[in-house]
């Protein structure tokens, strides 16, 4: 591996380390905030609880405000309970909101896991690709001491190999000049034997002719310039010959020097061979240097198998690279998912809060404007005396109509109740007919009162008697002028709201003090028109 891919290698891995960081520093920051959510969540239902039991004890004190009962059977609250069907709702909510919340949270776990077994696997591969390293710097260092010492047995055998053919070279070549030269020297011996063979034959020749001439001397004819069969000039060229023949004489004798010197160095040299090689015949050196080869050749076919797995170890990591890329991706990918989920579920929680917040405020505007409604209808139901319609009905004895009937009823049914979401209508009604009894009693007592200043028709009539009424409202026309007006009512519930609340028994005594105060009013009501009787 060049310093280049490694370099690549080593920022690529710093890369994956930083993201690592990152996503870590994320799901830290996830962790402290779905924490956060938690306590704020856990603070926001313990205060929607305490609100709810405030709510609650005042909603039972308002519908428990009037109930003049000792039976502990009649003072529940009865009917529709907004605060307890609100109650209901918020634990719906709540419940659907802990149900995703345990989605969440179980999404959240499997994450982590998940990121968990990917962190051992990058661990894994971050221990082998350190064993790789150090396994490959073990064998780069191998590997270079294996090529050092490599190439110091291909010098030596290229050395050795370079002397053996020069030697080989010289050895032909010497036996090839040698060849030659005894050929030459061979063919010019045997010339020179012939010529010498030749020259002393012409010797013996001429001796034996010069011997004649001296005895005979009987010819002058004789050709002067020649020697025996020879003539000068063949003995220049027979000379000239010679002086080249001793020429490369001495010429072969420097060659065979030479040869010599080299045969020497090269004795020299197989006798150095021996002494490294520590083998003295030849052909065991050659079978050394066949082996040295075949060794080199084996340590190079081990040095190509050595880079095949290097290239092969490579292509791993390259693949392993892009498994790292690939699952860096689908990890950023699936942490945007999961980023945008609890984003969501940030926004849902934030509208589920905002919500609530809206229906609690909703709620407590409502719940305020019903207590208020309740609070004057249930003030104006027992200023009127409303809850004297059951004994007049009573005292009446069946003579009354239908809507007495109808409105002793409700009466009975509303007795034990106080003013709710579900009666409240109820109590209206029987305000409304409390309201036209009143407004009867009036014009029959002015009636009455026209009718007694006619004569006898009138006395009969008030001496026969005269339908009791319904209700104890008062007689007198002077006291219907006296009663409470619709500002004073009003007024009152007002400075009522001003002094709530109020306890049970007190509202009780309350209504007992003006019972006696409306029976001692009537009765001195009808003395003061027996006594007006009986003066007419």
């Amino acid at each position: 591996m060049n310093p280049r891919e490694q370099k690549q290698m080593n920022d690529t891995l710093a890369t994956l380390q930083q993201r690592g960081d990152i996503f870590t520093r994320n799901m830290l920051n996830s962790k402290l905030r779905v924490a956060q959510m938690q306590m704020a969540l856990k603070e926001a239902d313990a205060l929607i609880v305490a609100n709810r039991d405030k709510t609650k004890k005042k909603a039972i004190g308002l519908l428990n405000l009037h109930v003049l009962t000792p039976n502990d059977a009649y003072q529940r609250a009865d009917g529709l309970n907004p605060t307890k069907l609100a109650d209901i709702n918020q634990k719906k909510l709540v419940a659907n909101l802990e149900a995703r919340l345990n989605k969440a949270l179980i999404r959240h776990s499997e994450t982590v896991n998940e990121n968990n077994g990917i962190k051992h696997k990058v661990d894994k591969l971050r221990r082998k690709r350190l064993n790789d390293n150090f396994n490959r710097l073990s064998l780069e260092k191998k590997l270079r001491r294996l090529q050092e010492l490599m190439d110091k047995v291909m010098e030596t055998a290229a050395e050795a190999s370079d002397q053996r053919e020069k030697a080989a070279e010289a050895k032909n070549a010497l036996l090839s000049v040698n060849i030659d030269e005894a050929a030459v020297f061979n063919e010019e011996y045997n010339d020179l034997g012939a010529y010498i063979d030749n020259q002393n034959e012409l010797l013996e020749e001429s001796i034996a002719k010069a011997a004649k001439a001296v005895k005979f001397d009987d010819s002058e004819e004789d050709y002067i310039d020649t020697r025996g069969a020879l003539t000068v000039e063949n003995e220049k060229e027979i000379k000239e010959k010679l002086l080249e023949l001793d020429e490369l004489k001495k010429k072969h004798i420097e060659d065979k020097k030479a040869a010599e010197a080299k045969i020497n160095m090269y004795n020299q040299d197989f006798a150095d061979l021996r002494a490294v090689s520590m083998l003295d015949d030849y052909d065991k050196i050659v079978a050394v240097f066949c082996k040295n080869e075949e060794e080199t050749f084996s340590m190079f076919n081990f040095i190509q198998t050595v880079n095949q797995e290097t290239d092969h170890i490579l292509e791993q990591h390259a693949r392993l690279e892009e498994e790292i890329m690939s699952y860096a991706d689908d990890q950023k990918a699936k942490e945007q998912e999961r980023k945008d989920i609890v984003e969501s579920y940030d926004r849902q929680v934030k509208e589920a809060k905002e919500g609530r917040e809206r229906a609690i405020g909703l709620s407590s505007d409502e719940q305020k404007t019903v207590e208020k409604i309740a609070k004057k209808v249930q003030t104006l139901f027992y200023k009127i005396q409303c809850d004297q319609l059951l004994e007049s009905g009573n005292k009446a004895g069946g003579k009354g109509t239908g809507a007495a009937i109808s409105s002793e009823s409700r009466l009975a049914v509303l007795s034990g109740q106080g003013v709710t979401e579900n009666n409240i209508l109820h109590f209206m009604g029987l305000i409304e007919e409390r309201a036209v009894q009143i407004i009867g009693e009036y014009v029959r007592a002015e009636s009455q009162g026209g009718g007694s200043k006619a004569g006898s028709r009138t006395g009969s009539r008030a001496g026969g008697g005269r339908r009791p009424s319904i209700s104890h409202g008062p007689k007198d026309p002077s006291e219907i002028r006296n009663m409470p007006t619709a500002l004073e009512i009003d007024s009152e519930s007002e400075e009522e709201d001003d002094d709530k609340p109020k306890s049970i028994e007190y509202m009780r005594k309350t209504m007992q003090e003006k019972t006696l105060n409306a029976s001692a009013g009537r009765g001195q009501g009808s003395r003061s028109k027996k006594n007006v009787r009986g003066r007419k």
